[in-house]
């Protein structure tokens, strides 16, 4: 459902943006921008997450309805914890929209393992916004494309088809370019949210609500299972986290 969400909010904000453009043209655009910190965790993970973003009114029509873009950094922090197959040739049976409604194909799935994980994205967000009243909203937002950087860490293979003459124990760093595909498709590491913010004033509001982070490593070696086929090096992470945040606007 999280994932519906997430690619109905992606076209929302995409039809919209040229006319949050148009808009702009006609307030202040230094009013419209948002600076925040969030924080989120739960079951042995972590994610901290600084974030520009410019919003603005879709259309007059509907004056409550904003959309908007940014630029958002995420940390994302876990120990003990397992990452599976990630690309959707294997995951899913088909590879397009429909991969959101598709049952994941169990038997494709292998599994690695490492004590400590930690993934770091820059990726430019949208945004969709709706004020349910004059001081408090609802919105989500979507990480859209980047890139990751983080260390090297060590993991463990996990899986009854791992094929022999390999190393259960391998090198992987973070999937360095993020694009958002929708479900399986996805690649790299991505973060999104959906949340309620309630206004304290002109210039502070609080949120609070729920972080979703894929986090994705690749690892050195293309690993071979099942003899032969499937072949691969990108695994993830889905961790959906308890969030609270907090937004400042400079320039009000």
């Amino acid at each position: 459902m999280k994932l519906k969400f997430k690619y109905i909010a992606f076209t929302i904000a995409l039809i919209g943006l040229s006319e949050t453009l148009s808009a702009q043209e006609k307030s202040s655009y230094r009013t419209n921008n948002f600076f925040d910190l969030a924080l989120s965790g739960g079951n042995g993970k972590f994610s901290g997450a600084l974030s520009w973003s410019h919003i603005n009114t879709l259309t007059k029509k509907i004056p409550n309805l904003k959309v908007g873009y940014g630029i958002r950094f995420t940390s994302f922090v876990a120990a003990n914890k397992f990452y599976a197959t990630a690309p959707a040739k294997y995951t899913s049976s088909v590879q397009n929209l429909g991969t959101i409604f598709s049952e994941t194909i169990d038997e494709n799935i292998d599994t690695i393992a490492t004590a400590t994980a930690s993934t770091n994205s820059l990726n430019v967000t949208i945004h969709i916004e709706y004020s349910i009243t004059p001081k408090l909203g609802a919105g989500i937002n979507i990480d859209l494309v980047g890139f990751s950087f983080g260390p090297e860490k060590t993991f463990n293979v996990i899986s009854s088809s791992f094929d022999p003459n390999q190393s259960p124990v391998q090198q992987g760093s973070p999937t360095r370019f993020n694009l958002l595909l929708t479900s399986d498709n996805d690649i790299g590491s991505l973060n999104s949210e959906f949340f309620l913010r309630y206004r304290l004033g002109e210039k502070i509001s609080v949120r609070a609500g729920v972080t979703f982070v894929f986090s994705e490593y690749e690892l050195s070696n293309e690993l071979s299972f099942d003899n032969g086929r499937i072949m691969n090096a990108r695994y993830r992470h889905k961790a959906a986290m308890g969030m609270i945040g907090l937004t400042y606007k400079p320039f009000n």
